[in-house]
């Protein structure tokens, strides 16, 4: 009997030794699938969608809450995953550059995908150019009529209003040449994502103040970036900041794990530095010291307390309670 226990005792371990590699090797990236949001009405779940990873055999379909689990056979936190497609019948992607650009893989961050729908896109368009276009003409034919007015009050010169008109033809055909790219502008905008300025360039837009809007924008953000890049630029950087805070939280809480890998450890301390600098850089001195402190735990563990890297850490930490 006592054999028979023993023997089965090596066979659970063994059968559980041989799963742990697979099981190491099976992470997973949760995600969400969601339409863009408008004006008092935040983006809702898109079923039924099917998302393909570079790299992988299998689909991923997205569920009736709009959320999806892909397994990554062989990636760790920080590993970069690219998505091969993302296809809905009738929406398509809100940024069409996601497919091909690599993000960064997380076990506790989950990818948000945003899609628009198709419908919805064109009649939003339309909408848009259409309430442009009779505002331009409206706007036209009131200073034209001004203009008549006033050269037979003889206000102004003929000369003068020769100028002036082929000024505001000027005008008026560059205000059309805004209308096409605001419009598309307007309809791929999630407002879910939107701060008050992205938000006020787009009830110009919505308006027909193109003029304005565009001037925003100007202003506002670089002319090469415009509002897409801003926003998505915004956006990877709160992704980056909770995921590289997620992995550094789950390194110091299992101190054995990174010391199995040093490798990854390695990396883990290099992400930590970058999240630091970014928290410096927003002027989030506390979170950027609390990152300095796990950061330091993991260099003590690897290098000693009393190594170069260690030392400065600390002397890093001091600045910056001190201030």
């Amino acid at each position: 009997m006592t054999k028979y226990l023993l023997r089965h005792l090596f066979l659970c371990m063994t059968f559980v030794m041989l799963l742990a590699p697979l099981a190491a090797e099976a992470q997973q990236v949760q995600g969400y699938v969601k339409t863009i949001g408008r004006p008092g009405k935040p983006g809702a779940p898109v079923p039924n969608t099917t998302i393909r990873w570079k790299g992988t055999v299998n689909s991923t379909v997205s569920g009736k809450d709009g959320r999806f689990t892909s397994t990554m056979p062989g990636k760790k936190d920080g590993d970069a995953i690219v998505l091969q497609s993302v296809n809905k019948q009738g929406y398509e992607l809100q940024d069409k550059g996601i497919i091909g650009r690599p993000l960064v893989f997380s076990t506790t961050v989950p990818i948000v995908i945003t899609m628009v729908s198709t419908a919805q896109l064109q009649a939003d368009k339309h909408r848009i150019e259409q309430n442009a276009y009779q505002i331009a003409e409206r706007n036209y034919k009131k200073k034209i009529s001004q203009l008549n007015k006033e050269v037979e009050e003889k206000k102004i010169t003929a000369e003068e209003y020769h100028q002036q008109l082929v000024d505001l033809q000027n005008k008026y055909e560059a205000y059309q040449s805004l209308i096409g790219d605001m419009a598309d502008r307007y309809a791929r905008t999630d407002y879910d994502q939107l701060d008050s300025v992205d938000y006020q360039i787009n009830l110009c837009i919505e308006n027909g103040e193109l003029e304005r809007a565009d001037s925003l924008i100007h202003t506002v953000f670089n002319p090469e970036t415009v509002l897409e890049r801003n926003r998505a630029a915004k956006d990877e950087i709160r992704q980056r900041i909770e995921f590289a805070q997620s992995v550094i939280d789950k390194a110091t809480r299992d101190k054995e794990a990174i010391m199995r890998d040093l490798d990854y450890a390695r990396r883990v301390v290099a992400l930590a530095q970058n999240l630091i600098d970014e928290y410096l850089a927003q002027g989030a001195t506390d979170q950027a010291l609390e990152c300095l402190k796990k950061n330091l735990e993991i260099i003590s563990l690897l290098d000693g307390e009393d190594s170069e890297q260690a030392i400065a850490t600390k002397e890093q930490i001091l600045t910056l309670e001190n201030q």
